[in-house]
């Protein structure tokens, strides 16, 4: 027997009895379609979990100003200063840092003339713009000089432009109100924040933020909330290799240390790598979908179980068509071949089938993970490996669960299985 026509008396012997070939295939259905589903859900997250940290920057550390430390008889404040910054900047102390944006955060009464609203301010050095994924819809960025000058300017936020002027497009040039000082509105920022900035610390929709110069913020905004030990809320630092990220951890901690006179106390400042926090994510991703394949596997268990009793029971039916074949001439193994062939039929069937409701899961994977996180790159993605690994596992579960079955039908005596009723 060929294996062409050992294919066709499969495939008819499965369309003969569709309902029971459709009830022995729900396992296997269940099964792949689980393991290609979470293997779908799982690798679309881990990519939009890399998407969203690079917005933070490729490379960077974030510099807070926290006591690092669980005990609770820890006594040290936290601090962190702008002349730390510099600190890290002298020539030698730290080496793995190309540079530094300072970020002192807080919230101000603003207006263009009219009704007046609550929004955030972020006071920022002119390299923060450098860091990340950064987009102008309009205008520029303030400079070093401007920095530096303590220039009354403001990049504002997507949401604050259509609030106080109607539109993105019509906010370059005009004048706001901050805290009752004017500034000259010179760009607006359409950068959408990482939705995993909450796990380095930094809150607050980037569209509901007016920028301006750390200086200007420092001296003449909030002169009177910021203290001698803290006048930053976050130091930015980009490191030269990110492939030394902890080298240049290791300097960062030791400048900082050095320069707050710690010895054997703990940090009053806590460094954070985005990169870090990455891979523990994707960590859990990975566990996760362990898991629900897991749950895949055992729907594969049962439906080969499910298998091989049918199988088993198709043997018992066909008795006498087994003996006929010995018979007329059928070998031991063209026997076996043929019921390996039905049992890998049940399970290729079983698998596309399985295949087409792994893509089903995606997509209701998408429109949930959607629902949840309003982001539109959140999808689920249907790779070619686990279309071929759903399809490799539906075949060598056919081969081994049919196996019994056909090396049983094979060893039947012929005389005796003429005689069956």
């Amino acid at each position: 027997m060929n294996l062409v026509e050992a294919f066709r008396i499969a495939w008819s012997a499965m369309l003969t009895h569709k309902l029971r070939a459709l009830l022995t295939m729900l396992g296997i259905i269940i099964g792949v379609g689980a393991v290609v589903g979470m293997l779908a859900i799982g690798e679309g997250y881990s990519r939009w979990i890399d998407a969203e940290f690079n917005k933070m920057g490729i490379g960077i550390l974030y510099v807070a100003p926290q006591v690092d430390s669980e005990d609770e008889q820890e006594t040290l404040s936290p601090r962190l200063t702008a002349a730390d910054a510099e600190a890290l900047m002298q020539a030698g102390r730290a080496p793995e840092v190309e540079f530094i944006a300072l970020e002192l955060n807080r919230s101000g009464v603003i207006h263009a003339g009219g009704d007046r609203f609550i929004f955030g301010i972020k006071g920022v050095s002119a390299s923060y713009f450098a860091v990340g994924d950064q987009e102008l819809g309009g205008g520029r960025y303030f400079t070093d000089d401007e920095e530096r000058s303590s220039a009354r300017v403001a990049i504002i936020g997507r949401a604050v432009a259509e609030t106080l002027f109607g539109s993105v497009e019509g906010a370059v040039g005009r004048r706001i109100n901050v805290n009752s000082t004017s500034f000259e509105v010179i760009g607006v920022s359409v950068t959408r924040q990482s939705q995993l900035s909450g796990a380095v610390g930094r809150f607050g929709d980037l569209s509901e933020q007016v920028f301006i110069p750390y200086r200007t913020a420092r001296e003449r905004l909030f002169r009177n909330s910021v203290s001698q030990d803290v006048d930053v809320s976050t130091l930015t630092v980009s490191v030269r290799n990110p492939q030394a990220m902890d080298e240049a951890i290791r300097q960062v901690t030791t400048v900082l240390r050095e320069e707050h006179r710690l010895t054997y106390q703990a940090n009053d400042f806590r460094v954070t790598n985005p990169a870090q926090l990455a891979s523990q994510f994707r960590a859990i991703t990975v566990g996760f979908s362990a898991f629900l394949g897991t749950i895949g596997g055992i729907s594969l268990l049962v439906g080969g179980i499910g298998i091989m009793n049918i199988m088993l029971v198709s043997v018992a039916q066909r008795t006498k068509e087994i003996g006929l074949r010995k018979a007329v001439g059928a070998r031991r193994h063209d026997i076996m071949l043929q019921f390996l062939i039905e049992a890998l039929v049940l399970c290729l069937a079983g698998g596309l089938i399985g295949i087409g409701l792994g893509y089903l899961l995606s997509f209701g994977g998408t429109v949930v993970l959607y629902n949840l996180s309003q982001d539109p790159s959140l999808r689920a993605s249907v790779s070619l490996f686990s279309v071929i690994l759903a399809t490799s596992i539906s075949m060598a579960v056919g081969l081994f669960f049919g196996l019994f079955p056909a090396i049983r039908a094979s060893r039947l005596d012929p005389i005796r299985a003429l005689r069956s009723e």
